[in-house]
């Protein structure tokens, strides 16, 4: 499989379209930032996201920084991982 040749008709094309409205960077490490922030935004169903932006990058990545301790410090969640 690895030396296998690829025959490219065979794969199904597909569209590529670019997304508009979405928050962007200008500094290049925020991008997964950007992007955790964005499906958040979408799960949570909100439409706005002017609020993720690299004046408040900082914030974002502290705040995340502290939900995910948080998840990892619950009884429930640890107790998952022994099992």
């Amino acid at each position: 499989m690895m030396n296998e040749e690829i025959n490219f008709n065979d794969i199904i094309p597909f569209q590529v379209k670019k997304a508009e409205g979405l928050p962007k960077t200008k500094i290049t490490f925020n991008c997964g930032l950007f992007v955790v922030k964005m499906l958040e935004c979408r799960s949570l169903g909100l439409k706005k996201m002017s609020s993720i932006n690299d004046d408040t990058a900082m914030d974002l990545r502290s705040k995340l920084c502290c939900e995910m301790f948080d998840q990892f410090m619950d009884k429930d969640f640890q107790e998952g991982c022994r099992r």
